[in-house]
This record gives C-alpha cells, structure tokens and sequence, in this order.
C-alpha cells in the first residue's frame, strides 16, 4: 500500500509537469511515463481496469509522441484502433460500476490527444481530474488525491498562462 501510494507520488509529478507543457508532443512523452507509474501504482492496488486503461494509455502515448515530434498527423485509424482497444480492455477488466469511470475517462484521454489542439487537452485533463477523484477514493490510491487536486490546480494555471500567450 505504501509502495503504491510512493510510485502515485511521481506518477502525479510527471503528469503535473506534462500539462505545463506547451509543446503537445512533450505533453504526450510526460503523460507516457505517468501512465506507466501509475498502472503499477493501480496493479499494486488490485484496480485492474485502472491498470489497463493506464497501460493503453501508455502505449497510445507512446505512439501519439513519435508521430508529434515528427510533426505528423495522427492516422485517425490509430485513434479508432485505441478506441475500441479502451473498449476491449474495459470489458475484460469490467468488474463493478465504477470500472466505467477508467473506460470513460481513457476514451475522453484518447479523443483529446488525437486532436492538435492543447488547449482542449488541457480541459479534458481537467475535467477527468475532477472525475479521478471519486475513483481514487474509491479504490484507495489516496495520494493521487492529492495530485488530482494538484493537477485541477495545474490546469487552471497552464490554461491561463498559455491563453494570455495567444493574446
């Protein structure tokens, strides 16, 4: 428990510093790591639909990051392929009702990062913040409370910050 709640802790410290970010391809390689922290932090946990949308995630990123840094266009077979994947792997892991919000949250993850624009991604991460709070209560990954409050706060900043640069 306390070994998850620690690898929580960096999980929360990459996904902080990923949304402060204004290059998206640099959102994307932050957020690969962070998702890999945190599907061991939710494996440590027993939260096996939390563990598979995490490693999706990761690998989406992954992928989503090398075809950003080349200044390429996301195939939109890619995103569909990671949609149904979010799909699959959320009836596999499905074991209770709040599995879906996991499912639900990669799916809106998925759609945001596909897309170039970071400002929709930085209120997508916002609002899967607020989601993710419930879940980690539920599930008790208790310091990434902590870094949901840490990233609402994070995102509110990044979109002041960086819309006052557009003006």
């Amino acid at each position: 428990m306390i070994i998850a709640q620690i690898i929580g802790f960096f999980a929360i410290a990459l996904w902080v510093y990923s949304v402060q970010n204004k290059n998206q391809s640099k959102i994307l390689f932050f957020q690969f790591l962070a998702n890999l922290m945190y599907g061991v932090e939710y494996f440590l946990l027993d939260a096996f639909p939390a563990v598979a949308m995490n490693l999706s995630s990761s690998l989406r990123c992954l992928l989503f990051y090398n075809k950003r840094k080349n200044n390429e266009e996301i195939p939109k077979s890619w995103l569909i392929f990671f949609l149904l994947l979010v799909l699959l792997l959320g009836i596999i892991t499905f074991d209770n009702i709040i599995s879906i919000i996991p499912i639900t949250i990669t799916i809106f993850y998925t759609l945001s990062s596909w897309m170039k624009d970071t400002k929709w991604c930085r209120i997508v991460f916002l609002v899967c913040a607020f989601i993710w709070i419930y879940y980690n209560y539920k599930v008790k990954a208790y310091i990434s409370i902590v870094g949901n409050v840490m990233e609402i706060i994070s995102g509110i900043i990044s979109l002041i910050r960086f819309r006052k640069k557009e003006n």
